[in-house]
């Protein structure tokens, strides 16, 4: 599959697109900037007004005029301030719910991403925290505010002259220092974003699996790795701290530097007479207002780059291709009868070479069921992957009656199939709302009568606020078997037409898969049934067995007949054994 090619300052970018869409706050929001560095500019002739003209020559009307003009100025000052962060934050909020929005749907629909460590991707997503705390802070507004250096130095070049040549070369050599610093602070801020992402990962893993690392006494190996992660980031963060606050105190003395050497200079400006005293004051006050953007940057530099660090992190998740999202031709199925046809289908997972599936043919009539066995890693799971839709066929079509299931809508896909997979997963909230997980829209009725089928009615019962009770996130509440259970009515809510299950009572004790077995020998009439189970005991459901071996078909028939030959095989074996053990020996 083509990974689509995003280009910055695109309407379908997954980060400029969602600017360009609110482009008209920032629009405002740089006007209020505009307006914010113009009114700087008037309490520095105010200053220069009030020593050139008002003291001289003792005009308090005058100064009560200009006062009162001040003041003013600094009211709208205050007002463009406080608008300034509203659409700011407003800004940011809207670009974080369309982000947030394509981001869950890329992760739902992103099949390479089932293989991914999810620490790492988990890790991925908080980066993007950083980069949207940065576009909603004073560290955009500095980077807003500063083109208006080249205003204040022109207002400082009207005003003294010559003097705004010493506040040009400090902003020069600011600049200088900081372009020589940012590829370190960059690649700081890159390694940190890494030992982040590793950091994240462990700590996943220790929560997924902490009874089993106690078990096995796992529990120092990851507690290494963590404080490994943690040393690496720590001494990367304090690396890329030194080098932003070496860029700061920089321009921090940059500017006290542009102060002295505007008195110096205009102190002999003065002596000559091409200067005032009004003059120079409002010199000194506009440097620090020109040099104050810069000195805000270089302070920020480390957030910048941490910024960069995850757009570009960030920006290869969500450019991971889509496959529904991608699909050009779904179309919408009203009915099916459950026939599946599989035809010359081959299955390569990406970044893998050799195929899990190769040049299956299967055909399954309306109504009937079938089991599919084989070894451990022989291709059953894959195959089940492409029947329900998760994952495209390399090569060859998989079609539910005669739509092909990569042309199908996806809602229709999950309405006609109910899948039982090999690992329950149950989600945090009601009992009731993970049985309709798959079906939201289906009635009380139709959420019951799937309940009897496993007995969840009864472990409904057995919890404090039937199916109001709240589960855990993963069900860490229940029993293997009863999360198994719920599972398994969760699929068959909304009558689906079509039922595949992947071991859907390994985690059950014999009793209770007995009783799941009569129950589901009436549920199933009329339901095509596709099995995946090494017990023998699971095999009263289905009249069809295939034999499936490293992504290969190697027997399809009856059910009798191929268990038949497979034992006949298997005792074949057994004999040979004993005689190749024997020609060893001697």
């Amino acid at each position: 599959m083509s990974r689509k090619k995003y280009k910055p300052l695109r309407k379908d970018h997954w980060f400029f697109g969602p600017i360009l869409k609110n482009k008209k706050l920032y629009i405002q929001v740089m006007a209020a900037s505009a307006f914010i560095n113009v009114f700087a500019l008037f309490s520095a002739f105010y200053i220069m007004v009030v020593y050139d003209r008002v003291i001289p020559n003792n005009a308090i009307e005058s100064l009560m005029a200009l006062t009162v003009g001040i003041l003013v100025i600094v009211v709208f000052d205050f007002s463009m301030k406080v608008l300034r962060g509203l659409y700011t934050d407003k800004a940011s909020a809207m670009v974080d719910i369309d982000v947030s929005e394509n981001l869950f749907k890329r992760i739902s629909r992103n099949e390479q991403l089932i293989n991914q460590p999810t620490g790492v991707v988990s890790a991925v997503v908080k980066e993007f925290d950083l980069l949207k705390d940065f576009i909603a802070s004073a560290s955009f507004v500095a980077f807003v505010d500063l083109p208006f250096i080249f205003l204040f130095i022109f207002v400082l070049y009207t005003i003294g002259g010559p003097v705004a040549a010493v506040p040009a070369v400090i902003v020069v050599l600011v600049i200088i220092a900081g372009l020589i610093i940012q590829p370190v602070i960059r690649k700081l801020s890159f390694n940190a974003a890494q030992d982040g992402q590793s950091k994240q990962s462990v700590i996943v893993e220790v929560l997924a699996g902490m009874e089993t690392l106690k078990t096995l006494k796992g529990i120092n190996v990851l507690r290494d790795r963590w404080v490994d992660s943690v040393d690496r980031q720590g001494i990367t963060s304090a690396k890329s701290k030194f080098w932003s606050q070496l860029t700061t105190n920089f321009s921090q003395s940059g500017q006290q530097l542009s102060q002295v050497g505007i008195v110096v200079y205009g102190v002999f400006l003065i002596a000559e007479g091409s200067l005032t005293m009004g003059s120079l004051i409002a010199c000194v006050i506009l440097s620090g207002r020109t040099l104050a953007p810069l000195g805000q940057v270089s302070n920020l530099l480390g957030r910048f780059n941490q910024a960069v660090t995850a757009y570009v992190n960030f920006g290869q998740l969500m450019q991971q291709p889509v496959r529904e999202i991608n699909r050009s031709s779904q179309v919408r199925v009203d009915k099916i009868e459950g026939q599946i046809t599989i035809t010359n289908v081959s299955l390569t997972y990406p970044e893998q070479k050799e195929a899990v599936i190769n040049k299956v043919n299967l055909n399954v009539a309306a109504g009937e069921k079938i089991a599919i066995v084989g070894k451990i890693a022989s291709g059953k799971t894959s195959l089940l992957r492409l029947i329900t839709g998760l994952y495209d066929p390399s090569e060859g079509s998989v079609k539910i009656d005669k739509s092909d299931i990569t042309h199908m809508h996806p809602d229709d896909i999950r309405n006609y199939i109910g899948v039982v997979m090999q690992i329950p997963i149950l989600f945090s909230g009601t009992l009731k709302e993970n049985l309709l997980m798959g079906n939201p829209n289906a009635t009380d009725k139709e959420m019951l009568a799937a309940a009897k089928i496993a007995n969840v009615d009864a472990i409904a019962s057995s919890l404090p606020d039937g199916y109001e009770t709240l589960i855990a996130e993963g069900g860490k509440q229940l029993s293997g078997g009863q999360r198994q259970a719920i599972c398994i009515a969760r699929a068959f809510v909304g009558d689906p037409k079509i039922i595949i299950m992947d071991e859907p009572s390994s985690a059950m004790d014999s009793g209770s898969e007995q009783q799941l077995l009569e129950i589901l020998k009436e549920k199933l009439v009329n339901k095509t049934l596709i099995l995946i189970t090494h017990r023998g005991t699971l095999l009263s459901l289905v009249s069809r067995v295939v034999v499936i071996d490293k992504g290969r078909i190697l027997a399809d028939g009856p059910k009798d007949k191929v268990l038949q030959a497979a034992s006949q095989q298997a005792q074949k074996q057994s004999q040979q054994k004993p005689q190749e053990e024997s020609e060893d020996v001697r």
